[in-house]
């Protein structure tokens, strides 16, 4: 006997959430055979949840969405031990262009001790991180290191203020004799700036770069069209009939492969929407450096571990995040619409060309390094950055003399630190998984 369809609100969202799980969500036959449709609709759809689920999520009209230091203050930063010192050291890892950090005068490398007035240590950690991460005034109290004691400075305060910028961050070639490298620092798959995608690659191509370094090492993912079209102008191998991604479901749902073109097909932006629009940009490479960390998350995640079938892949720094997960976004389609909340369920595993994948581990890099370990930090795309570092001693050699002038560092003394806490460590565990449309 079909199960009676409930007139009471908290019902009826209940069991469209309950149907909606049991058509798409990966782990359906997990679902309990009889939730409590009692519960609040957060609670009910957490009820539904596979223990191995880490990922999928509700939202609706009373859920706030999640803030970060980086989209409310500009910046991302991390917590060291440092040898001598009883407090944790803050150190901003990473600017917003323009946003509240930058406009103060912090970069990545710039030190503080205090937040709001209170030092920073085991006792205050968590509640110095909510107010680092919530929307509010911020004071911080800057530090210098010199002659091995960290000497406090001025106080910086931050009102929040983010300012959206453009996702190819930076990009620079790198030149030693014959060998031209490019460097493309890339912080998330956003299609609104495909057609910078492709301008960088333009650039690459015009140089005749032969090697490229592709910098995720904060990259929080997002559209796997653009994850496509990245690959496809790093790897000429990659035409528009190969399998780039397959997508694995529940029963219902089944296995899906899908072609490069097909997920092209998915794109938002013209640009580079068809492989044709693609070839005038593709490089000539047989190998390829990707810088990872813990933050790297979701479609970042995609385009290593899609992109080995194709060239030598060279990863270099952190094992990634691991989230080699699927989901697709689930409304309510009924005219009118009956329930507001929004579902967003793990939906397909994700493999590459050769049915490569089950990294929820995290992808394990051949070379490891920690960015961490030490400062001061180098500067994006610098020679004494941990990880661009290796990757130009793996291309060129040790004592690589190529670097543009701008970016050649002074020896410096190092310090060794232990991490603590990292922001974009945070933010990665909260990130969405890819989000697919089939076509």
């Amino acid at each position: 006997m079909p199960e009676p369809y409930p007139t009471d609100s908290l019902g009826r969202i209940n069991r469209w959430t309950l149907d909606s799980m049991r058509r798409f969500y990966y782990w359906n036959e997990q679902i309990p055979a009889k939730p409590d449709h009692s519960l609040s609709p957060e609670l009910f759809f957490q009820s539904l949840l596979s223990p191995s689920d880490r990922f999928s999520h509700i939202s609706g009209p009373h859920v706030p969405a999640a803030t970060n230091s980086y989209f409310t203050f500009g910046f991302h930063y991390a917590f060291l031990q440092a040898p001598g010192y009883d407090h944790y050291i803050g150190v901003v890892t990473f600017v917003n262009i323009n946003g509240a950090a930058d406009r103060a005068g912090l970069a990545r490398g710039s030190y503080f001790i205090k937040v709001n007035g209170r030092p920073i240590d085991a006792q205050h950690l968590a509640a110095i991180n909510r107010e680092m991460n919530e929307k509010g005034s911020l004071t911080l109290t800057t530090t210098t290191f010199h002659n091995d004691v960290w000497e406090p400075g001025a106080d910086i305060q931050l009102n929040p203020g983010y300012a959206r910028e453009n996702s190819v961050y930076y990009t620079r070639i790198y030149n030693n004799g014959a060998t031209k490298t490019g460097y493309l620092y890339y912080t998330s798959f956003d299609e609104s700036f495909d057609g910078s995608l492709l301008e960088a690659f333009r650039k690459f191509r015009d140089a005749g770069v032969s090697e490229l370094i592709l910098d995720l090492r904060y990259n929080a993912g997002g559209s796997v069209a653009s994850s496509a079209k990245l690959a496809a102008l790093i790897a000429r191998q990659l035409n528009a009939g190969e399998v780039y991604a397959i997508y694995e479901g529940n029963r219902t749902e089944g296995r899906r492969p899908r072609t490069l073109q097909a997920v092209l097909n998915t794109s938002g932006s013209a640009a580079g929407r068809q492989y044709s629009d693609l070839q005038p940009y593709q490089l000539s490479i047989n190998r390829l450096f990707v810088l990872t960390t813990h933050a790297t998350v979701s479609a970042a995640e995609l385009v290593v571990n899609n992109l080995k079938p194709f060239l030598n892949l060279v990863q270099i720094g952190e094992t990634t995040a691991g989230k080699d997960e699927a989901s697709f976004t689930i409304t309510d389609q009924r005219s009118p619409r009956e329930v507001e909340w929004t579902l967003q369920p793990i939906v397909y595993k994700l493999f590459n060309k050769n049915g490569e994948g089950g990294y929820s581990a995290g992808i394990t890099p051949q070379h490891a390094v920690s960015e961490m370990s030490a400062l001061p930090l180098g500067a994006i795309g610098a020679g004494d950055d941990a990880l661009t570092g290796k990757a130009l001693e793996i291309i060129y050699g040790p004592g690589f003399s190529g670097l543009p002038a701008d970016l050649r560092r002074a020896p410096h003394r190092r310090i060794s630190v232990k991490p603590v806490y990292q922001s974009v460590t945070g933010q990665a565990a909260r990130a969405a998984p890819v989000s697919v449309v089939l076509n």
